[in-house]
């Protein structure tokens, strides 16, 4: 089934609002009242669900280590294994492979939901979340498909007394928060015009070849529910290792490739700095569309209105994979060495460069910078802020879902796009549609969900 839902008007949480007033993101989370929090937060403690135990649900975990007031209520996996470790690890938490049991038989039991699953079960498990008002800390990105972003605003919007945070903690790192601040006090002038660009879809611990088929069929593994794993898909998927459990980013069906996965650690910087608008337009260009299997040398042309703050009348942002980078001579930057996973904003007066991790390097006038100031700014933790606010603190939290789905916006359009390359799709962003491209509109904005497994409408 497909949400039918209309949008609604809404004003955005911006980064902007709490890096001058030092406010929780989410206004009307920060005024609520010790009493209101607690009809939310039921227990002494802030008892959390972990849906996905296995790989980056080990970092949440260990994020949250040594708070004084979180305990893990319960924990959901498909692999067997998985759960027979964390009983070893959390011996009075109890353990349940389908995460739909718990919202139903246990939702007294626990007051947050932690989702470390696939990005196909994200909505659904998300909005099942919200339905049952409680807290969330959600992977990125944020969805799998374009019409789920509408799902989660209009949940959020319903709900916003709900403490959020999504899961791309490297926005935290100081380098990357000083960053924002660069940008923010435009240090450097206005931003002319902004280039990303990630690793390659290549076979390896987390990707197969792109354009890679399905692996023919294999035994499933006793310990394994392909079923549940399988979850809203309504493809009856063969099981093979080059889905389960980590190379499932590679595919069409269940994961976003390289442009989806690592767009909420690049692209959030331009969110958090100038609160950009949903984009006007995507255009990718690739050798050609994607099949069963994700594309790589994507080269993603994605339009923004400009003006004003910025130097042009459209921003622009480059945005590709496989570390298709700008030539650093036409920009009239020196020969530099640089990997995957980085951002760079070019403006009026200097450049800035940004590695995922925070390194920072800046250029002007066609040399590095070796003296720039760099901004003051406070540590947070991204895991245990998130804790805090859950009980009535009113700590910055750089990535609400408020903003989550924002910046997982451009990254689903720029892979969703390898389906059609070298198309220009025009994005009507007020109804979450394609405004010059019907076949885009029915091939790539949603998803038919297998009965029992969709997102559960929330008003």
């Amino acid at each position: 089934m497909k949400t039918t839902s209309t949008p609604t008007p809404s004003s955005p949480v911006t980064r902007r609002t709490f890096l001058r007033s030092g406010a929780v993101l989410t206004a009307s989370v920060a005024a609520l009242s010790w009493s209101a929090r607690a009809q939310i937060n039921k227990n002494s403690r802030l008892r959390i669900f972990q849906i996905g135990v296995g790989g980056i649900g080990g970092l949440q975990r260990s994020g949250l280590k040594g708070h004084p007031m979180v305990e893990f209520a319960g924990f959901c996996d498909v692999d067997r294994r998985e759960l027979d470790k964390i009983s070893k690890e959390f011996p009075d938490a109890w353990t349940l492979k389908d995460y739909r049991e718990a919202f139903a038989n246990r939702a007294e039991q626990f007051d947050a939901a932690i989702v470390d699953v696939p990005d196909f079960h994200h909505a659904p498990a998300l909005m099942t979340a919200i339905k049952h008002k409680k807290h969330i800390y959600a992977q990125k990105p944020l969805v799998h498909q374009l019409s789920e972003l509408k799902m989660i605003r209009d949940g959020l919007n319903a709900s916003p007394e709900l403490v959020t945070q999504m899961g791309n903690q490297r926005a935290c790192n100081t380098g990357r928060m000083q960053s924002v601040e660069i940008l923010l006090r435009n240090q450097l002038g206005r931003p002319v015009e902004a280039y990303v660009w990630t690793g390659g879809v290549e076979r390896g611990h987390y990707f197969t070849d792109a354009w890679s088929a399905y692996t023919p069929a294999q035994p499933v593994p006793e310990y394994l529910d392909w079923n549940l794993w399988r979850g809203p898909l309504t493809t009856d998927l063969p099981y093979s290792e080059d889905l389960a459990p980590r190379r499932w980013r590679a595919f069409w069906e269940t994961g976003g490739g390289q442009l989806a996965d690592w767009g909420c650690h690049l692209l959030d910087l331009l969110y958090f700095a100038y609160d950009l608008p949903s984009p006007e337009a995507v255009m990718t260009h690739t050798h050609k569309p994607s099949t069963t299997g994700h594309t790589s040398h994507n080269q993603s042309i994605i339009t923004y209105a400009g003006g004003g703050k910025f130097a042009r009348e459209k921003f622009v942002v480059h945005y590709n994979d496989s570390s298709l980078m700008p030539s650093f001579a036409a920009l009239g930057l020196p020969p530099t060495l640089v990997g995957a996973n980085h951002t760079m904003v070019v403006c009026e007066e200097g450049t800035l460069l940004l590695q995922a991790d925070g390194k920072i390097t800046i250029f002007r006038k066609g040399k590095v910078a070796e003296s720039e100031p760099l901004p003051s700014v406070q540590p947070r933790n991204h895991w245990k802020d998130w804790a805090d606010n859950c009980f009535g603190a009113k700590k910055p939290l750089w990535t609400p879902l408020q903003i989550g789905w924002r910046i997982t916006e451009p990254a689903l359009l720029a892979v969703k796009a390898t389906r059609f390359p070298g198309q220009e799709l025009r994005w009507d962003a007020a109804n979450f549609r394609f405004s010059n491209h019907e076949a885009a509109n029915k091939e790539i904005l949603s998803r038919n969900y297998r009965e029992g497994f969709a997102p559960p409408l929330v008003s």
